[in-house]
């Protein structure tokens, strides 16, 4: 009875300990499979999510800098023929805009009448591609070496001068049969690329290729690279985005990430697409590790339950399911907080590396806003920029337009601003500049929308006034405050502003045609201003 008792003891330890290891090497199978299949898809979405950003961010610059030339050639319709004020405009944009290697205006028949530091003035370029397509409407051509102007402009440490050609009739005016052109330099995409990768640390399994519309590498490739012919591109012909295991022109396959770049808002894009690829070993580590993880587990528990089951249960099942519901709850988007298992080494590496994974997500999540944040803001006064506008115009729209959907704005100019730049220095033109932000904010009101468009030139989005005397006393409260003294280094510098006023009527035209409106009045207020210091 003895040893029935004990081979019925030692059956039952061996067919549990069995079922325990069968059990645990089956889940083993089952969790790295779903590992990897879950591991390749987050890894793919997120190799998307970088390239999407790149993509993003080049579009909307793309966007940007049409705009600025878009603007420069409103002012120059206002100007005219005074070749002195065409050149202080095109090299002013260019000295705020260093990405603009070189702006030209050419008159009907091609020839280059004003240029930046008056290079090529004079030239004939009828035959050029930029001056004949933007004869009829934008032309945005695509990334060319520079040929023409190679020999005059200073040229990039990391490779040839690349342009992105820009160029639109005036339309409008004396000149409006003139054509306004820009070569953009390529270098500022790699800037673009740079600041959106540098909160993602350092991937050196990673690489990331900005290919033009036939294939071609054009930014992040070596410059002998032949165009690429992936079957992942030709799946952006019906999607914008798809990522999959391909197999490179070096014969090795990689987890590769492709977006197309489809424009931003009335810029329709230029084909580009981004490609990213990282390494397959790089790629499935972190599964490698989870199965391995799993199957040693797997082991210690099957020994475990056989000597104490009740106490495997309660050491063991308890940390798993508060995990399991932990990581179920950050599977549907909540914010969770991992719990921290002491005693099981296997557990407390799981615990681990799943808080690793939310703090990441936490910070990717901290980093994306900080890049919101600085691409929206203005540097200098933090107040909105050009893009902070264009981001926020929805958003602050129903607290606007609540005064019968009308929107007030206000375009500003400091006058006698740049002598204080040319006297004192640009530190002292920028915390002038700093505290007239600080001012102007002091006379809204808190639904009101305040950017700084650029250099000393201010916008003001107002809602829900009480008709022209309420616009008037906030324009003599902005004049005021703003002409008050300003103590800097030392110094007491007085600055004045003109305004110039025009009521957006939201449903019936855009806000760009309502700030041309408003441009114009400012127009008229200088031209008001300067008359009356010329009879004084």
């Amino acid at each position: 009875m003895r040893i029935f008792t004990r081979s019925l003891k030692t059956q039952f330890i061996e067919a549990f300990t069995l079922l325990i290891l069968l059990s645990s090497c089956f889940l083993a199978a089952i969790t790295g499979r779903e590992a990897s299949s879950e591991a390749r898809y987050e890894r793919g979405l997120l190799l998307t999510n970088r390239v999407q950003s790149l993509a993003k961010a080049l579009d909307q610059s793309m966007w940007f800098w049409i705009k600025e030339v878009d603007t420069l050639r409103h002012t120059v319709g206002l100007i005219g023929g005074d070749m002195k004020k065409l050149s202080i405009a095109v090299n002013r944009l260019q000295d705020t805009m260093p990405a603009f290697a070189w702006i030209g205006l050419m008159n009907p028949q091609g020839k280059v009448f004003v240029a930046t530091d008056g290079v090529l003035e004079g030239t004939d370029l009828s035959i050029c591609a930029i001056f004949r397509q933007g004869k009829n409407g934008l032309f945005v051509g695509d990334v060319r070496k520079a040929s023409l102007l190679a020999q005059l402009l200073p040229q990039p440490e990391n490779g040839p001068l690349k342009f992105v050609d820009i160029s639109m009739p005036i339309g409008e005016g004396e000149l409006k049969d003139w054509v306004l052109v820009a070569h953009l330099s390529w270098a500022w995409a790699r800037e673009v690329e740079e600041f959106i990768l540098s909160g993602e640390g350092s991937d050196t399994n990673t690489k990331i290729m900005v290919l033009s519309a036939d294939g071609s590498v054009i930014l992040g490739g070596d410059n002998n690279e032949k165009p690429l012919a992936l079957p992942l591109l030709q799946e952006l012909e019906h999607s914008t985005s798809a990522w999959a295991v391909e197999t490179w022109p070096d014969g090795i396959a990689y987890l590769t990430a492709a977006v197309s770049c489809t424009g931003f808002k009335d810029y329709d894009g230029l084909q580009w697409s981004v490609v990213a690829r990282q390494s397959l070993d790089a790629a499935y580590e972190p599964v490698r590790r989870l199965v391995a993880r799993i199957l040693v587990a797997g082991l210690l528990l099957a020994v475990l339950f056989a000597l104490v089951a009740g106490y495997i249960a309660q050491r063991t099942i308890a940390p798993l399911k508060a995990l399991t519901a932990a990581a179920d709850r950050l599977s549907r988007g909540e914010r969770v907080t991992i719990p921290r298992n002491r005693g099981i080494r296997e557990i407390e590496v799981l615990s681990a590396s799943l808080s690793t994974l939310v703090e990441n997500l936490t910070r990717t999540e901290k980093d994306r806003n900080r890049i919101q944040h600085a691409a929206e803001r203005d540097a200098l006064t933090g107040l909105l920029n050009r893009h902070g506008l264009a981001a926020r115009i929805d958003e602050a729209m129903p607290s606007l337009t609540q005064n019968q959907g009308l929107v007030e704005l206000l375009y500003m100019d400091l006058d006698g601003f740049k002598p204080i730049n040319d006297a004192h220095g640009h530190h002292v033109g920028d915390a002038v500049l700093t505290i007239l932000g600080q001012r102007l904010t002091r006379c809204l009101r808190k639904d009101d929308v305040l950017v700084r468009l650029g250099g000393d030139e201010f916008l003001a989005l107002l809602g829900h006034t009480r008709g022209t005397p309420d616009i008037l006393r906030t324009i003599n409260r902005i004049r005021e405050d703003v002409g008050a003294p300003i103590s800097v280094d030392g110094l007491m510098l007085r600055i004045g502003i003109s305004i110039g006023h025009a009521t957006w009527h939201c449903a019936n035209e855009s806000v760009e045609d309502a700030l041309k409106r408003a441009d114009s009045e400012l127009y008229m207020a200088k031209r008001t201003s300067k008359a009356s210091q010329e009879v004084l």
